[in-house]
């Protein structure tokens, strides 16, 4: 897959393609579909194999997550005053722990995952992801950490729910990180694009086999995983 290289240390980020705008009712809810998985990359030369790792398996990072507008330049977080009851944009679990797991390939890696973000309104946005390191012998006196790094996500469209275009398999990514304990909910996946042309009479799909509905692959989890294609952003 192609890589994107950006500021060190790095990301591979998993791309978000459809969204579903949640409205302003909490039974209206739909989370980000597929929801953003993260990696974070240690690279220096200055480090050892083992001091790489070492960074790579520390407990205490903490990445949050905002919402921008389309050009990534101006924060998007907060509603326009006419929906002065409902302040926030983006809704759900904002903060992000670290899972060190390996990814489809067998390489072990940081991976923060965002489940359970909504977005209200219908539009075109950019994610962006903040990442602290937390000295655990610090935490009770220092209220503030550093930001090591920031990445932004490319831009995804938030629909509404009649023009929403379905969703995809999850990615063998997802696979691979709920297979090792990852809280992540498998999508079998559909298309509603495809749905329409085997009603016209057209399924020129390529051959992909999707299901009719958007149950889970598995029913143990909450929130919604779909397929992803991996974004790296490394240093």
């Amino acid at each position: 897959m192609p890589r994107q290289e950006f500021s060190n240390p790095g990301w591979d980020q998993e791309r978000r393609e459809r969204d579903r705008s949640c409205g302003l009712g909490e039974r209206d809810r739909r989370v980000i579909d597929p929801p953003p998985i993260v990696e974070l990359i240690i690279e220096s030369t200055r480090l050892s194999d083992a001091e790489v790792r070492k960074y790579r398996c520390f407990d205490s990072y903490v990445m949050s997550c905002s919402i921008l507008d389309e050009t990534g330049e101006h924060d998007a977080s907060f509603m326009p005053e006419e929906y002065h009851r409902h302040q926030r944009r983006l809704m759900g679990s904002l903060v992000g722990t670290p899972f060190v797991g390996k990814d489809e390939f067998g390489k072990e890696g940081c991976f923060f995952t965002f489940a359970d973000l909504s977005c209200r309104t219908s539009g075109s946005y950019r994610l962006k992801f903040s990442v602290i390191m937390i000295d655990p012998r610090q935490a009770g006196k220092k209220k503030h950490f550093p930001i090591l790094t920031e990445a932004k996500s490319e831009i995804f469209t938030a629909y509404n729910a009649k023009d929403f275009p379905g969703m995809a398999r999850s990615s063998e990514l997802a696979h691979s990180l709920k297979a090792q304990g990852c809280i992540l909910q498998l999508k079998k996946g559909i298309d509603r694009t495809r749905s329409s042309r085997a009603a016209a009479g057209d399924d020129s799909d390529g051959g992909r086999d999707y299901d009719d509905d958007d149950d889970d692959e598995d029913d143990d989890d909450g929130g919604r995983g779909h397929a992803k294609k991996r974004r790296s952003v490394r240093g």
